[in-house]
């Protein structure tokens, strides 16, 4: 009865974008470069702490634009794969030209703490969303270009790199599929970087990805610290970064 998704993202969508704006009357226009922060977590960071321009999409969602960079900031567009896919498109509809995800992820490693911050080498493609963008693999890549500048622009030390595993369901996260990513070395659970690679890898845009560990699954428990000031201050530094390297 499903109909084979194999080829899905070689053949012509029967609405685009374009037709979107058109319908929305969508008049705002976005940077090249921009950030995206799925939730909230750094809302009133950039509002508070950077001279900005706040504009509700028609959509849903909110972007704000840095007046003195050339950088536009998206968030409050909600969790999941289906939203980090959406709020894609627009703004690379609207303008957008280089992507960079900056997150919070659950730890499936012992070796992560929380507030570490890890930049993302790949995304397991435990969804859908993933399959409309791109062909069939295990992987959804970032752009090796910007995920290298994005690594030279932290301390040495300051960050772990490795795949995270992203996943369509909040509560689902079973402790065999724990156990099989941990042995593979995934260090990270979240559900937007498979959906953000594979739309950008679509649309030719380039994208990376750098979380910030807000809770441990390693113990094959949940174990949340939502909270803690080692996760803010981990989300103002990658802010801080993703605005250094977009300079």
């Amino acid at each position: 009865m499903k109909y084979n998704k194999e080829k899905k993202h070689l053949l012509p969508a029967v609405s685009t974008i374009v037709d979107y704006l058109k319908h929305s009357k969508e008049i705002l226009r976005v940077p090249p470069d921009v950030i995206f922060c799925p939730t909230p977590i750094l809302t009133n960071v950039v509002a508070n702490n950077y001279k900005t321009e706040k504009h509700e999409l028609n959509w849903g969602g909110d972007v704000y634009l840095f007046k003195d960079k050339n950088v536009a900031f998206a968030t409050n567009f909600g969790m999941g794969n289906p939203c980090m896919a959406i709020a894609l498109e627009v703004l690379i509809g609207i303008g957008a030209k280089r992507v960079i995800l900056t997150g919070i992820a659950g730890s499936i490693q012992q070796s992560l703490n929380i507030g570490d911050i890890v930049l993302c080498t790949g995304a397991v493609r435990d969804e859908e969303v993933s399959s409309a963008y791109i062909s069939p693999s295990d992987l959804a890549l970032p752009d090796e270009d910007l995920t290298k500048k994005l690594e030279k622009a932290y301390g040495k030390t300051e960050i772990k790199k490795g795949l995270t595993w992203t996943t369509d369901v909040l509560f689902r996260e079973t402790a065999e599929e724990l156990k099989h990513y941990q042995k593979l070395g995934v260090k990270t659970v979240e559900m937007e970087a498979a959906a953000a690679f594979s739309a950008c890898a679509h649309y030719k845009v380039p994208a990376a990805a750098v979380f910030a560990v807000s809770d441990q699954l390693a113990n094959l428990k949940w174990e949340p610290a939502f909270g803690d000031k080692k996760i803010d201050e981990s989300m103002r530094r990658n802010l801080e970064i993703c605005l250094e390297v977009f300079k």
